[in-house]
């Protein structure tokens, strides 16, 4: 039997681009390497109509339909009463629940809030999976035969503890696999979707004519590449590593990492190897850069410091950039980001300086449209300059792209100093 999954995450903050949702990924991960099948990702408002809905909705499709956040003890906290209405079920109170909520505050010394009898009831004659993380339990609703429903706190971390302990198990003895799932994600910078496909359409096409899942995940800066296929066929485990080969040539340093790996390990890694060090100097990225950088653990061998220079006067102060050269060319322009470099090797006596300055918006300068972001880079052998543009994102968006290409640019150097471009 094909088990079909579907996730809901509740939460307005979800519905803004400020909250991350890491859990629906995490679960992603899990779920197809059981096997499963993702019909539904979704994210509702906390709305009790809104839930309630949902999971009307998932219940007509799928086998196993799992609710992420809305446990809290707050008004807006309302995923139990969503599924006890959605299942027709009375909400009861239970006092061993309220027992190890009370433990769980006294333990860390806390007054125990009486807002948080709130997560002692659950729907009638469901099951509480215990939260070694947080107060709120979640939930486990052996709905039907061939459907359950799973209810997991909001804070991922709490999400993440309780899926492995407490969910999995079940899932292993109630729904166990039918086959193995392979999983292998290519990471490529620099250039857009389109474009790794159009480089990449004949490999794609062959592999999935041949029952290999192929997916492409876009995201600010860079795409995944991700490939699914039955772990135990032979024909397709020896395609796969076939056509990778290729693909590998193909992307040359457009592509920088597979599975697990960060673009800020993969820089960290480089830098360790060849012995050397960086210091950064950001103006429109704020400090994203030296936050990307370190981290990764044992950043320190590597990284120097990092200056946040937002005004003209602390990159002039700071950094030693000439007020000349903001007069003449502004400062978002190649001239000042080389000079953000330069100041930020010297500062920090480092082997590399790095810097971002740009436009973030959401208004423009005269001559300078938003999303323009220049790139600098000054090295033992020379001062370089790159250019990105990237209009209509958003601030936040912008930040991280260029964040991400700032560590790019670095990592293309220590790749091949010759064959990285500069303005």
């Amino acid at each position: 039997m094909t088990v079909k999954v579907e996730i809901i995450a509740i939460g307005s903050e979800l519905l803004s681009e400020e909250v991350k949702n890491t859990t629906t990924p995490f679960l992603v991960n899990q779920l197809t390497a059981l096997g499963y099948t993702i019909k539904k990702l979704s994210t509702v408002d906390d709305q009790l109509e809104e839930i309630t809905g949902a999971v009307y909705e998932a219940l007509r499709r799928a086998n196993l339909i799992f609710l992420t956040g809305g446990l809290g003890s707050t008004p807006d906290d309302l995923t139990r009463e969503a599924v006890a209405e959605a299942l027709k079920m009375p909400m009861e109170f239970r006092d061993d629940l309220w027992e190890e909520i009370q433990q769980f505050f006294l333990k860390k010394n806390r007054d125990v809030p009486p807002v948080s009898m709130k997560q002692a009831y659950l729907p009638c004659g469901t099951l509480p999976l215990r939260n070694s993380l947080g107060s709120a339990p979640g939930i486990l609703v052996p709905y039907s035969n061939d459907q359950t429903i799973i209810v997991l706190p909001g804070p991922p971390q709490e999400a993440r503890e309780m899926f492995i302990k407490e969910v999995k198990p079940y899932l292993l003895e109630h729904y166990p696999p039918l086959k193995t799932i392979k999983k292998r994600i290519l990471k490529i910078i620099g250039i857009g979707e389109t474009v790794v496909y159009e480089k990449l359409k004949y490999l794609v096409t062959d592999l999935q004519n041949s029952g290999i899942i192929c997916s492409f995940l876009p995201m600010a800066g860079e795409v995944w590449l991700i490939f699914k296929w039955d772990g135990s066929s032979k024909k397709q485990d020896d395609l796969f590593q076939q056509s990778e080969n290729e693909m590998i040539i193909i992307l040359g340093d457009d592509l920088y990492g597979y599975d697990d790996e960060t673009l800020s390990g993969k820089v960290g890694e480089l830098l360790v190897n060849q012995g050397f060090t960086v210091g950064v100097a950001e103006s429109c990225t704020a400090g994203l850069v030296a936050s990307n950088l370190t981290d990764v653990p044992g950043s320190s061998r590597y990284v120097q410091g990092g200056i946040v220079a937002y005004s003209n006067e602390i990159k002039e102060k700071l950094l030693g950039v000439n007020h000349k050269t903001i007069e003449q060319y502004g400062a978002i322009s190649p001239e000042t980001a080389r000079e953000m470099a330069r100041g930020a090797r010297t500062v920090f006596d480092s082997t590399f300086g790095l810097a971002t300055t740009g436009l973030a918006g959401p208004h423009g300068e005269s001559g300078i449209p938003v999303g323009t972001v220049y790139l600098g880079l000054s090295t033992p052998d020379a001062e370089l300059a790159q250019k990105i543009f990237f209009p209509g994102v958003g601030r936040l968006t912008l930040k991280t792209i260029a964040a991400k290409r700032a560590l790019d640019f670095l990592r293309r150097y220590l790749i091949n100093p010759d064959g990285v471009d500069s303005l």
